[in-house]
């Protein structure tokens, strides 16, 4: 029997699966919560709940996880700075935030001494660029270093400045043409300085994964999965971690697929943190067509079509302006951190006794989740908190008073991005726990916090726990409608889903008597995937005229798919009319013109084949590596017939994971 591991790590939950890779079977599946603050002890306590004798005798390891989407969704990426050269400064003002860049002063700008077509025109200046480096990164964790023009010149502008910058600063320093080789330089940029933030973030996944495979005496191969639900090696994921911006949507999508064998399916993956829904059609997973976008980043990440949006189970829940509200981020359950830290018990036992009514989350707590770093680097109010909560956990109330400040004035946002402090609040974990559908966890903090939080909003706790419910429903249904909407129609899928649109999706779920009752209807099964989506798919299914579809281990589906997956690179070289001398390849190696299309062609496919192959490798395939590749030319019809718009060679090349 030959044994796979597949491990997904989500921000509530790791979970793990052991699996004959021949029999196609499970063998056995553990769950157990993620430790934020180490997460190696959540990784053993999941190894520990598989047959011990699946440890031993495994020969993959394949990981998901969803840390660098809810990175990007939380906003709690690493400290970077891009460095761009060459691109318009009106360009970036007016299109710049479309993509996920930072303001213009927050970026190093400066002209490249490169034409439109890459050759070096009068040189950069080189001193000036020096002067640049000399503020701004010292504090940094990475940077990302992208030339304008790097595809067309064989980015010899890149590769200088790096050198230059790697002789001022021991910092990872990332360029664009090591990552991607298509010529949209604010979409190249996005990406680069996003993986660039992810690197801190990856790298502590990896190196927990590393000790406890070792503590448990596993020396198995080690994969990731990436966007698009394909293998790469442990080393290949640490220096690109924006390739697993979607592991785990992708390998739930395999997980799904894999127990179910459903042909069109919407797969609606609900975690902690975020809820992630992907498309499956004819039994293979829609893919993006050019690249991947999470929350305001906008990459060249090969990937699957995923909609992620900021809903789980540990989602926050307040009254603001008189009425309750289902936030978009996460927060600790009180049920959760009441277990663990009796004092959030006993605060919440004197606060609801009080009657206090209060415009801020007084329920909400605050915990030390990690020692601060480079104390220089936190202001003194910060280092305030940190110190009087190496005691226990805070009130939100008594947390601003050891800052030095109220309630009003609390500002917790660079500690939570930097991981230091957690908070613990009301979320759809501390309902469950009301309602009886989940009671693993402290139920009275649940219900003095909920009855807080009812107080406020003028209702009775019970009406609380159904408005939650409901919301719950209705922000799955708004998404899937959305998703299915936007593949329907092009138009849509590029401006997305307006808000007049968005309003009437709302009215179909209400289905409230009126002059119009609009309905959406679909053919496609929705297959849930995560812990508590059997509470809320079923009702959407059933305003959508169609089934919900939840497999046995539902739960652990991501851990499943990581391991049922193989190494596949995708490559794409782009062919241009240059108006000059016939046609241009915009190649890995650099540029080369062809009178001709069909040379071009030629040369563009044979380029890309290459570089899949050579990416394949890279990624831990062995060979043999099978190829595919086509030409997709883009065309539209003029007064004397059709007009070449453009060109690209698109190959794919599969194979196994080196073991």
């Amino acid at each position: 029997m030959r044994i796979g591991i597949g491990i997904d790590t989500g921000g509530t939950y790791t979970d793990a699966a052991a699996y004959d890779l021949e029999g196609r079977r499970v063998l056995g599946t553990a769950k157990a919560r993620t430790t934020r603050e180490d997460l190696c002890r959540g990784i053993l306590e999941a190894l520990d709940g598989l047959p011990p004798e699946t440890l031993g005798a495994a020969e993959l390891i394949a990981l998901s996880t969803t840390l660098a989407t809810n990175a990007c969704v939380e906003d709690r990426l690493g400290r970077t700075r891009l460095i761009l050269l060459g691109a318009d400064r009106r360009v970036l003002a007016r299109c710049g935030a479309e993509y996920g860049l930072p303001p213009l002063e927050e970026m190093v700008l400066q002209e490249s001494g490169t034409d439109f077509y890459g050759a070096v025109d009068g040189g950069m200046d080189w001193d000036r660029f020096r002067e640049q480096l000399r503020r701004g990164f010292s504090d940094l964790d990475a940077v990302g270093i992208v030339e304008q023009n790097a595809m067309r010149n064989g980015a010899v502008i890149e590769k200088q400045a790096k050198s230059i910058f790697s002789q001022l600063y021991d910092l990872p320093a990332v360029c664009g043409h090591e990552l991607f080789s298509e010529l949209n330089c604010l979409q190249r940029a996005a990406s680069v300085l996003l993986n660039a933030g992810l690197l801190r973030c990856i790298d502590e996944f990896l190196n927990a994964m590393d000790q406890a495979l070792r503590r448990r005496g596993v020396h198995a191969a080690v994969a990731v999965v990436r966007s698009d639900g394909s293998l790469a090696s442990r080393e290949f994921a640490a220096a690109r971690p924006v390739e697993t911006l979607l592991s785990g949507p992708a390998a739930s999508v395999l997980g799904g697929s894999a127990l179910t064998g459903e042909e069109n399916c919407v797969v609606v993956d609900m975690g902690g943190t975020t809820t992630d829904l992907a498309l499956v059609s004819g039994g293979a997973p829609v893919t993006e067509l050019d690249g991947i976008r999470v929350g305001r980043w906008r990459t060249y990440v090969d990937g699957l079509c995923v909609k992620t949006f900021g809903l789980g189970g540990d989602s926050a829940i307040h009254c603001r302006d008189g009425a309750p509200l289902l936030e978009a981020y996460r927060v600790q359950p009180l049920c959760v951190a009441a277990q663990k830290h009796p004092v959030i018990l006993r605060n919440l036992r004197a606060l609801t006794a009080s009657g206090a009514r209060h415009t801020r989350p007084l329920h909400e707590h605050v915990l030390l989740q990690r020692e601060p770093e480079d104390a220089a680097r936190w202001s003194e109010t910060e280092r305030q908190l940190c110190a009087a909560l190496r005691a226990g956990p805070l009130s939100l109330a008594d947390a601003a008073a050891a800052a030095g400040t109220d309630v009003y004035n609390l500002d917790l946002r660079r500690l939570l991005r930097g991981g230091v402090v957690q908070v613990c609040g009301l979320t759809p974990t501390d309902i469950m726990h009301l309602r009886g559908d989940f009671t693993a966890y402290d139920a009275e903090a649940a219900r003095l916090a909920a009855q807080y939080v009812a107080d406020n909003a003028g209702m009775r706790p019970e009406t609380l726990c159904g408005w939650v419910y409901q919301e719950m429903e209705r922000r799955i249904y708004r998404a899937v409608v959305e998703l299915l909407l936007e593949r329907r129609d092009p138009r849509l899928r590029r401006r997305g889903v307006g808000e007049d649109l968005r309003r009437l999706i709302d009215d179909s779920f209400d289905q409230k008597p009126g002059w119009v009752l609009p309905q959406f209807r679909t053919d496609f099964t929705l297959l849930g995937i995560g812990a508590p989506i059997h509470l809320f798919l079923p009702a959407v299914a059933e305003r959508l005229g169609t089934r919900a579809v939840i497999p046995p281990h539902a739960g652990v589906a991501n851990a499943l798919g990581a391991v049922v997956g193989g190494v596949t690179d995708t490559a794409v070289v782009e062919i241009r009319e240059n108006g000059i001398d016939g046609y241009t390849v915009y190649g890995p190696a650099g540029a080369r013109s062809f009178p001709e299309l069909p040379d071009a062609e030629r040369c563009a496919l044979e380029a890309a084949e290459a570089a899949a192959r050579a990416g394949a490798v890279r990624r831990g395939a062995q060979e043999p590596v099978t190829v595919r590749s086509e030409v997709q030319r883009t065309t539209c019809r003029g007064g004397g017939g059709e007009l070449f718009l453009g060109a690209r060679a698109v190959a794919r090349a599969a194979g196994a994971l080196k073991r």
